[in-house]
């Protein structure tokens, strides 16, 4: 009597983990479903709308770049602001000291910015560099009003030329990160 019913719970058991692992093998398959129809749509979507999935693959790369230099930009700022927190508990620098230190980064993301103007310019011909000119001319002047414009929300402080350079910095930084991702460079 004991033989049958452990005979019983042990069929039990059988077709329990039987009907068990079905439900999840069949849960896989119904996963591998629902992604291929969704891929299927997606590339339905994609040949609607005439694009390829080296097009995808570039916008994924700018927007990876554009998200990588927004984190740069605030890990800039971030470090700015604790420098001068630093140095203005140090009796041995001065405002001058950090505004200079401030310029000579500043002048080392421009002169990184030129070369890549210069490269550029090289890579470009006709209406592709007129163009380029004609946008890389006009974004420069909005640099320096740009960088004008928050530097004067600090009154006529000391801090001053240190705000104005420290935006130079990070808005040549993004322009420069904008350029290299838009243009797909990968030789600069």
């Amino acid at each position: 009597m004991e033989q049958v019913i452990y005979l019983l719970i042990g069929a039990v058991l059988t077709w329990t983990f039987y009907f068990v692992q079905r439900r999840v093998e069949r849960r896989g398959t119904v996963d591998a479903i629902e992604r291929g129809q969704k891929l299927l749509a997606l590339k339905q979507g994609l040949d609607g709308s005439n694009t390829s999935l080296d097009d995808l693959r570039r916008f994924e790369t700018r927007l990876i770049g554009k998200a990588e230099t927004a984190a740069r930009l605030a890990d800039n700022y971030f470090s700015k602001a604790e420098e001068v927190a630093r140095q203005s508990d140090d009796d041995g620098v001065s405002q001058d000291d950090m505004n200079r230190q401030a310029i000579a980064e500043f002048q080392q993301v421009d002169a990184r910015l030129r070369g890549l103007v210069e490269h550029l310019r090289r890579q470009l011909d006709g209406d592709g560099r007129a163009t380029f000119e004609e946008a890389h001319r006009a974004w420069l002047s909005f640099r320096e009003r740009y960088a004008r414009f928050i530097s004067q929300s600090y009154s006529t402080g000391p801090i001053r030329p240190l705000i104005h350079a420290v935006t130079l910095e990070s808005i040549t930084t993004a322009w420069i990160t904008e350029l290299e991702t838009q243009l797909g460079d990968d030789s600069l």
